[in-house]
């Protein structure tokens, strides 16, 4: 494990169990509770992580070592769009967070019940390669979901609603730099919809 690997367990660790610890660690890590715990010696000693009793933590300057983007959406069925748009969210950063909508906010927003429970939709996001946090959204705002990611940057899909500048404002006024990009589809007619729709 090199030291990416190891702050990027720790952020995704923490941001999706609200805690890591050398156990979760190593589970995350996929190696022995010893080898962590002298990694994260190592990395300690180097002003990147904090150990406090079973806790772990990343410093100011373990955390401005990644890069962290963050994509939303309804990902209800998987499909080839979602790939490229994960994809390429995944090339303005070294971690990718997608937020995965409620239920409510799918029925809202498509006027239909969703096809899967978001339950399942997190844990067909987490087992994609390219993804190394995948969220459940909550029912506050995408301003909520900011604070708790804190990204560098938010990348929107190419049919989102939202306007970046509105949404870097708001971010500022919350004490959060962060850059919005527009996402490009070279398959704009894949949509889950339009699947939905023939069956």
């Amino acid at each position: 494990m090199n030291e990416k690997e190891l702050l990027k367990a720790i952020y995704g660790t923490r941001l999706s169990q609200g805690l890591a610890t050398v156990d979760s660690m190593s589970l995350a890590l996929r190696e022995t509770p010893e080898e962590v715990a002298l990694r994260l010696e190592e990395a300690s000693l180097r002003g990147l992580v904090e150990v406090r009793g079973r806790e772990v933590t990343l410093t100011a300057e373990g955390r401005s070592r990644l890069s962290v983007v963050m994509i939303g959406g309804a990902f209800e069925i998987i499909h080839p769009g979602h790939l490229h748009t994960i994809t390429e969210a995944k090339r303005f950063g070294d971690t990718l967070v997608v937020v995965v909508a409620t239920d409510r906010t799918v029925s809202k927003n498509k006027g239909r019940e969703p096809v899967t429970t978001q339950e399942w939709r997190v844990k067909l996001v987490a087992a994609l390669r390219e993804v190394d946090v995948a969220l459940p959204g909550g029912q506050g705002s995408i301003y909520d979901t900011l604070e708790k990611v804190r990204p560098d940057v938010v990348a929107l899909g190419y049919d989102q609603t939202h306007n970046p500048v509105d949404i870097e404002n708001e971010a500022r006024r919350r004490g959060l730099e962060l850059s919005v990009v527009r996402l490009t589809s070279p398959l704009p007619g894949v949509k889950t919809s339009k699947i939905v729709s023939t069956l």
